[in-house]
């Protein structure tokens, strides 16, 4: 037995409150190590009684859940009846009989009596109901549309700046670029996002600054005027309300722009202004590099001040200075007590001090109980998700292996579908399962390449990549225009949207609204259980069933140039219905599946 691989933490990802009555226990073993799992589990007040729930000598078998090329994952749901248990794990290899327990593993078969050593075992003291992790009930059930605004829709020209130029005129675009994107654009767009099926849109910054991004915001509480007036965004939250679509902001609360008035403060009065401690400056004076209108010749060499990357238009907020601190938490109270939102979208959220989020969660949901927090991480992020904090983080665990089983890059030529399920299987391993069902999944944003571009414009793949996102737990987010074929590189993916449909790709958007439709209307889509399939020996062909109360649905793909014909398991053979084709199907012990195609049946 490898002791090496085996991996538990108490009070963790791997043992958390479910909910304010359940448990959930995980456990990592080296793969195909271990025969069997089982947990031995009471109540530590009733323990020298042997008042078990369950029988300390065979105990109650786990489930293992997934795997990958390394380890084994175990499952097990407890419901103590007085929300506190002591615990370990007796585990079976061969003739071996291991507890693994807090303090290590103990042979049985030289310590029998191991099971009723309380003291070795793991302890979840108590499930307190402030400490279960609770997103808002609404997101799960989400799919997002993400909106860049000044390349959406212009929809009031009497507010263009100078120098706008007409919608679509260019296709490669820069940031520098002026289309006139405006909220009228988005307030006369949004039955064009409902009809999709969308039912809550998140925007990238909306407040007045300089650049078209808007992140080096200037006043917090003013929407930019070249997007329109506070009263225009208080129409378009009522109207997207109206439409069942909920309504999400991007908060830049890690930096602010050169030009916000406290540190241009700052700026002018160096140590005595009274903002100073507001940002992390180095030396006095602020500026000792010169200025022009067209931004900051510095290169290289060090900012007297720190900042968003290296970027000198974007000061760095020191959120732990009380009065930062505060004009911040105001800010983010102001927009859902005065314009009812429902979400802020955190920007650089993994660069801002876990304090500071626990405070914003506590000010915001004060006002709007079930006000959703999502966080700008890239990389696993449960630090953030044990619901002191975020909600949900942008999950580019994701997205990293979707782009990879499908891209054509060399880098990626050997990555198939075994690496793709080891990912996946891990990915699901990381977060507990009622964080996992908030999870914001994407496959491209403002700060990616768009999803064609990255597939080489082959829609086939497009085509793939929305299927394996809309049939995976969590809640998944469309880029703007990535329904209709934009492409883009980098910063080049903010097109200006094509409203023209003899310009779209009208079969891609078919395609993505019926993915929505059936994510809307068959729970199984959003399902936090998955079960990898044995379609035989094809190494290019993958399939898992995603298991529901209502019932089960079962996602077959062949990512390959050649028809696979696969193994169809015993379970799913018989008369199926064909759920995007929108008919029955009868399926044997084989079927085949078309070159860099997909089935959905139930």
């Amino acid at each position: 037995m490898n002791f090496t691989g085996i991996f538990h933490e108490a009070k963790s990802k791997y043992a958390y409150a479910f909910d304010e009555e359940t448990v959930h226990i995980r456990l990592r073993t080296v793969k195909n190590d271990i025969n069997e799992a089982s947990l031995v589990w009471g109540d530590p007040f009733n323990w020298k009684n042997h008042k078990w729930i369950s029988d300390p000598g065979s105990g109650k078998s786990m489930e293992k859940t997934f795997s990958d090329s390394w380890y084994d994952y175990w499952f097990i749901v407890v419901k103590p009846e007085f929300k506190r248990m002591r615990y370990s794990f007796v585990l079976t290899s061969g003739a071996k009989r291991v507890m693994y327990g807090a303090h290590g593993p103990m042979d049985l078969n030289v310590h029998p009596g191991a099971t009723e050593a309380i003291s070795e075992f793991f302890n979840f003291p108590y499930i307190n109901a402030e400490d279960v992790f609770k997103a808002p009930d609404w997101v799960k059930d989400t799919v997002w549309y993400q909106i860049f605004p000044e390349r959406f829709a212009n929809g009031d020209q009497s507010i263009d700046l100078e120098g706008t130029l007409e919608g679509g005129s260019e296709t490669k675009v820069t940031n520098d670029m002026l289309f006139g994107g405006d909220l009228r654009g988005v307030i006369d767009k949004l039955e064009y996002i409902a009809d999709l099926g969308i039912n809550g849109i998140y925007f990238t910054p909306i407040f007045e600054a300089p650049t078209t991004h808007k992140y080096d915001t200037v006043d917090y509480y003013k929407i930019d005027p070249a997007f329109g007036t506070n009263e225009t965004f208080k129409e378009l939250v009522e109207k997207a309300h109206s439409l069942g679509i909920k309504v999400v902001l991007d908060a830049v609360f890690n930096h602010c722009g050169f030009k916000h008035p406290y540190f241009q403060d700052v700026v002018e009065k160096g140590e005595d202004s009274e903002y100073a401690q507001c940002f992390h400056i180095h030396e006095f004076p602020v500026v000792n590099f010169p200025l022009s209108d067209k931004g900051f010749p510095l290169k290289h060499g060090r900012l007297n001040y720190e900042t968003f990357a290296f970027t000198p238009n974007m000061p760095k907020w020191r959120t732990g200075n009380p009065v930062a601190e505060k004009y911040l938490l105001d800010v983010a109270k102001y927009w859902v007590e005065h314009y009812d939102i429902d979400g802020w979208r955190l920007d650089v959220s993994n660069e801002v001090s876990h304090e500071f989020w626990r405070k914003l969660r506590k000010n915001v949901r004060a006002v709007k109980e079930d006000f959703f927090i999502l966080g700008e991480n890239w990389d696993n992020s449960d630090p953030w998700l044990r619901g002191d904090q975020f909600d949900s983080v942008m999950n580019y665990e994701f997205t990293y292996p979707v782009w990879h089983l499908l891209s054509r890059e060399s880098l990626y030529s050997d990555y198939g579908v075994q690496s793709f399920k080891d990912a996946i299987s891990r990915l699901l391993v990381s977060y507990p399962k009622n964080v996992t069902m908030s999870l914001f999944n994407l496959l491209d944003s403002h700060d990616t390449s768009r999803i064609r571009t990255i597939l080489h414009e082959e829609d086939a793949l497009v085509k793939l990549a929305f299927v394996l996102q809309m049939t995976f737990s969590g809640t998944p987010s469309v880029y703007y225009g990535s329904e209709i074929g934009l492409f883009g590189e980098n910063d080049g993916n903010r097109q200006c949207m094509v409203w023209d449909e003899e310009k779209q790709n009208l079969d891609l958007k078919a395609h993505v609204k019926q993915l929505i439709k059936l994510r809307h209307e068959h729970q199984a889509f959003k399902s936090v259980d998955l079960k990898w399939l044995d379609l035989g020996s094809n190494g290019e062909v993958l399939g898992y069933e995603k298991c529901s109360e209502n019932g089960s649905v079962y996602c077959l793909f062949n990512f390959s140039d050649e028809t696979a014909e696969i193994t169809v398991p015993e379970n799913l053979q018989g008369m199926k219905m064909d759920l995007y084709g929108q008919k029955k199907i009868s399926l044997e012990s084989t079927m085949n599946i078309e070159p860099w195609g997909f089935a959905i049946l139930k």
